[in-house]
């Protein structure tokens, strides 16, 4: 117990001194070498397209349209590439845009970055807030792209295009009137790929569960949100409520990875055995691409605030989700009319988050969502499939 506290003591500090070096050591770099940018190249052909996602699980999902898009645009004739972490980088297995993928915490890859002065045609950086990534779009870009909110991070681009303040999967498209590109808003997200040896691993799991209602609920968060947490004896209630009306129909998974076993572990601990016996803990028993097909396999998906409720969307999964502090129009479920977003404050007052000016109101917390209000919006959804 004590050591998992550590682990999770130890990652949040370790997330503030990233924030820290990024902001003051990398920002105070953006300031001296933003003059590279003008150095005059000639780009009449671009052949070489960089896209930088370095954090953010659920900001990777969503990027997808507008890397689609832009393939689409250029065919063959450019070779798109990727920047991205150890965080993030697993996410983008599979996917079918990228020539290059390189890890910037791979020693290997950061040294072929830095000695890559001037190398692509088009970066598109698609970070918010990290000065580092504006710092190498001007090194490594010939013309670089991001949002202009952040002095010290907008002075590094050639095209910094102005924040609208809608949905991210909007914004991240709007990177790419620059280029002239003329961007379609995509019904749904991009599923990831999964192969047939994931695909029937998974179909086999689910095999005696075939006939049920299948809901899977995501009941934890990231290592330095704690915030975002419905709390355990809400989610005891919910579950005890929808299995008292729908008994042995419904089945129900508690998702994922092990960083999740503390609270999916606390919460089975409060559950009487009558209803322990029609819940399933998914810790450690997928890797990512099973768990997307699983997703894709469930009726619902009920959860905090958190990037497998984006994942179950691109899966094209029902979503219902539990909001607080995020605000809903830049991060709620896509597509908006096939899924459930549930907040209980006003968040048109905070829309300058793209200026770290957002502000929380403590006293309007995601503990302000009831059980019934979520019980409600499920048998909705469970009564309209009954219809059809």
């Amino acid at each position: 117990m004590c050591s998992k506290s550590f682990i999770l003591y130890f990652l949040r500090m370790l997330i503030r001194i990233l924030e820290f070096i990024d902001k003051y050591i990398f920002g105070s770099a953006c300031l001296l070498l933003f003059w590279v940018k003008y150095i005059p190249l000639n780009i009449k052909n671009p052949r070489k397209v960089l896209v930088i996602r370095l954090w953010a699980l659920w900001s990777s999902l969503i990027i997808f349209p507008m890397v689609k898009q832009l393939k689409e645009f250029y065919g063959n004739n450019v070779e798109i590439d990727l920047l991205a972490t150890s965080r993030n980088i697993w996410v983008f297995k599979n996917q079918w845009y990228f020539k290059n993928s390189y890890n910037l915490f791979k020693l290997k890859d950061f040294l072929r970055i830095i000695f890559s002065f001037k190398k692509y045609d088009i970066v598109i950086d698609t970070e918010e807030y990290f000065r580092i990534s504006a710092l190498l779009s001007a090194w490594i870009g010939k013309i670089s792209i991001w949002f202009w909110e952040i002095f010290s991070r907008k002075i590094c681009y050639n095209f910094a295009v102005r924040y609208s303040y809608q949905h991210q999967v909007i914004e991240c498209l709007r990177l790419l009137v620059p280029l002239w590109i003329k961007y379609k808003v995509p019904k749904n997200l991009e599923p990831l790929k999964y192969t047939d040896n994931e695909k029937n691993k998974v179909n086999k799991f689910l095999e005696k569960f075939d006939w049920k209602i299948k809901i899977c609920m995501h009941i934890a968060w990231s290592e330095n949100s704690p915030d975002r947490f419905w709390s355990i004896l809400k989610w005891k209630k919910l579950i005890e409520k929808l299995i008292d009306i729908y008994g042995d129909n419904v089945i129900i998974f508690l998702s994922w990875t092990s960083f999740e076993k503390k609270r999916v572990k606390n919460l089975l601990s409060i559950l009487n055995d009558k209803y322990k016996k029609q819940i399933v803990s998914l810790v450690n028993k997928f890797n990512l691409f099973e768990f997307a097909y699983f997703l894709e396999k469930c009726n619902l998906m009920v959860s905090n605030d958190t990037w497998p409720m984006h994942l179950a969307a691109a899966m094209g999964t029902k979503t219902i989700w539990l909001f607080w502090p995020s605000l809903p129009i830049f991060f709620w479920a896509w597509p908006l009319d096939k899924n459930v977003n549930i907040y209980k404050w006003s968040w048109k007052n905070y829309m300058k988050m793209m200026e770290w000016k957002l502000e929380i109101d403590r006293e309007k917390n995601i503990e302000k969502i009831e059980v019934e209000d979520v019980l409600k919006e499920i048998e909705k959804i469970i009564w309209s499939w009954t219809k059809t």
